[in-house]
């Protein structure tokens, strides 16, 4: 499997994806935006509003993306949508800015659904993004897309998934050494601590 995975990450082959919630539960995805990689370009997108379990908008997450109850009221759950979503995901490498976060709401979205959390291999963006540019202050999203010329229409959960689809390519092509860790689902946990580790060992 590690193979495998070194071969895509190599020909920058992988999936960006990024969710919006409707509150403070990690279950209320309210929006998805996924975006597939080949050859380090974009070569197809799946967008839809999601329909969470227990239809709550807090006005606060409202207030951040946008989507309103009403809009959420007739938008079709994750089960329905799951498989034109599974394909994207399913032993995949996949990228998102603060992985940590979109993989909770993807497992807990899955779990209120009855649906199985898909096998794959994480990448946070945010991780790589600290460890190609350090000298930037700050490691957002929006941040990262002016220094890099992203176009990018924030918490727009595609225009989000895109950003961090560049990000990632760019990241990868930068030829800055990346110690992967291949022992957990996600990639880049550690990153930095053993980047440092092979600096010195270098």
């Amino acid at each position: 499997m590690e193979a495998l995975i070194t071969r895509a990450l190599a020909d920058l082959n992988f999936t960006a994806i990024d969710f919006e919630t409707a509150n403070e539960q990690r279950g209320s995805a309210c929006a998805v935006g996924v975006v597939q990689v080949r050859g380090g370009l974009i070569v197809s997108t799946f967008e839809t509003l999601l329909r969470p379990r227990v239809l709550r908008m807090d006005w606060r997450n409202q207030q951040v993306h946008g989507i309103s109850e009403a809009d959420l009221r007739h938008a079709p759950s994750l089960a329905d949508v799951w498989p034109q979503l599974l394909p994207y995901l399913y032993q995949q490498p996949v990228a998102a800015h603060n992985s940590a976060f979109d993989l909770s709401v993807l497992d807990h979205t899955c779990r209120d659904f009855d649906l199985p959390s898909p096998p794959l291999h994480a990448l946070c963006s945010v991780k790589l993004a600290k460890l190609v540019w350090p000298q930037l202050e700050r490691h957002r999203l929006n941040y990262l897309a002016d220094f890099l010329g992203l176009a990018l229409n924030h918490h727009d959960a595609l225009s989000d998934a895109r950003a961090c689809a560049e990000i990632t390519v760019r990241a990868l092509r930068s030829g800055t050494a990346l110690p992967l860790c291949y022992q957990q689902r996600e990639l880049t946990a550690g990153l930095a601590r053993r980047a440092a580790a092979a600096a010195r060992r270098a």
